[in-house]
């Protein structure tokens, strides 16, 4: 727009307010009624904010640019006091709607379990907005929500590289722009609770205790036959010298061909055949040929100790999928590269900085346990987690590694 036309705009809305009764004109400001009417230079400002929005990973097409574009060019006359205060609540919705997206992203992860109804309250955004229409602009408003996280702040610089590209790199800028509002949604979280972060594609695992990343390691996740779901759930307990008890499918399916064939099968993988009742039945005493995947009324577990599957340490959350965080022996598997080993739980590289991390307050819920020795079959201890944690499980093509460095990873189950 030529400064003529900014110049007449603005003489318009002088004129406009200066009409109205003084005291109900000074009341209306004060309630922040017209803050964008009687400040028309902060509508250009938004306007061209929002067209700028793919560089902060956003699309201009969803904040009603036509709208602002009318006020602007006055092909939207205002002619009465009602006019004013109406188009001044229309220019709001849209800022408020282009801010709370910088803040919390235009999307959350798909997940496809949501044990935890996670409300988005770190920014109190009108009185953020107001602040920055009144005293600074609106473009620090938006450097201040990109430099919230330093995982956005570094994905939204290579999104700026992939923009300026010739040609531009499609596939990667559409990833981009999905991690950069992920990050803005965990961002929020994480500014009140204490996250416990898998990503499948990386099978990386950290902590998050406010802004700070406490924990990182390496994980092993499912298999592309039997992939690892994403969710969230609260953390509730970690279990010390665990059972493992062997989900229905991996019992029928894997274990029972052997068993017809094999009489030292479960004796020589330490495990426990269990009768509908939970009572431990002595294998030999069963013909495992009258049993099948759709009738098969038993339950097999494995006894505690060196050789579970599970390790030492196992951390409970609520699932639907019977999946969890755990120990393991096959230390090996983490020198991979590609670590998709698993039935769908996931192996955890540093399973004792994880359990005393969740028993932050009660720093002698380990120590006073060996965890060093190989009993036989010790029992199992539970305890409470004190240093409570959401566990989120997702799925994004790109992770950091220890040094924030970002990285991009194959799409291991072609999501």
């Amino acid at each position: 727009m030529n400064t003529l036309k900014q110049y007449i705009f603005k003489l318009m809305l002088v004129v406009l307010l200066l009409s109205q009764d003084d005291a109900n004109a000074q009341t209306t400001v004060v309630n922040n009624n017209l803050i964008w009417m009687s400040n028309p230079q902060r509508i250009i400002e938004l306007n061209s904010l929002i067209l700028s929005s793919s560089k902060w990973a956003l699309n201009k097409n969803d904040y009603k640019l036509s709208y602002l574009n009318e006020i602007i060019t006055q092909q939207t006359i205002l002619v009465s006091k009602s006019d004013s205060v109406k188009s001044d609540s229309i220019i709001n919705t849209i800022a408020l709607h282009f801010f709370k997206e910088l803040a919390y992203g235009n999307q959350a992860p798909v997940l496809q379990y949501q044990g935890v109804n996670i409300k988005l309250t770190a920014y109190n955004i009108p009185v953020l907005l107001s602040d920055y229409i009144n005293h600074k602009s609106l473009g620090q408003l938006v450097d201040y929500f990109n430099t919230q996280s330093t995982e956005v702040f570094t994905i939204l610089k290579t999104l700026e590289v992939y923009l300026d590209s010739l040609p531009s790199k499609e596939f990667k800028v559409k990833l981009l722009n999905k991690a950069a509002n992920e990050y803005r949604w965990l961002n929020a979280i994480k500014q009140n609770k204490n996250i416990v972060l898998v990503n499948i594609p990386s099978a990386q695992l950290r902590t998050y205790q406010g802004n700070n990343a406490v924990l990182f390691m390496k994980v092993i996740v499912g298999k592309k036959s039997t992939p690892t779901n994403t969710l969230s759930s609260p953390i509730y307990q970690v279990t010390v010298n665990p059972y493992w008890v062997v989900p229905k499918s991996i019992a029928t399916k894997e274990m029972l061909p052997k068993l017809k064939i094999d009489n030292d099968y479960i004796d020589r993988n330490h495990l426990q055949v269990l009768n509908k009742n939970y009572k431990v039945v002595q294998p030999s005493s069963i013909n495992w040929g009258n049993y099948d995947v759709n009738n098969f009324p038993f339950t097999i577990r494995q006894s505690t100790g060196c050789d579970n599957s599970l390790g030492i340490i196992k951390v409970e959350f609520d699932s639907p999928f019977g999946i969890y965080l755990h120990d393991t022996q096959e230390k090996g598997l983490f020198s991979t590269r590609n670590r998709f080993y698993s039935h769908g739980c996931m192996r955890m590289e540093k399973p004792l900085e994880m359990g005393k991390w969740l028993f932050k307050n009660n720093p002698i819920a380990l120590d006073s346990i060996d965890l060093t020795k190989c009993y036989n079959k010790p029992k199992p201890i539970s305890i409470p987690v004190t240093n409570n944690a959401i566990m989120i499980v997702w799925y994004s093509l790109i992770d950091f590694d220890e040094k924030g460095n970002l990285h991009f990873y194959k799409n291991i189950y072609n999501k």
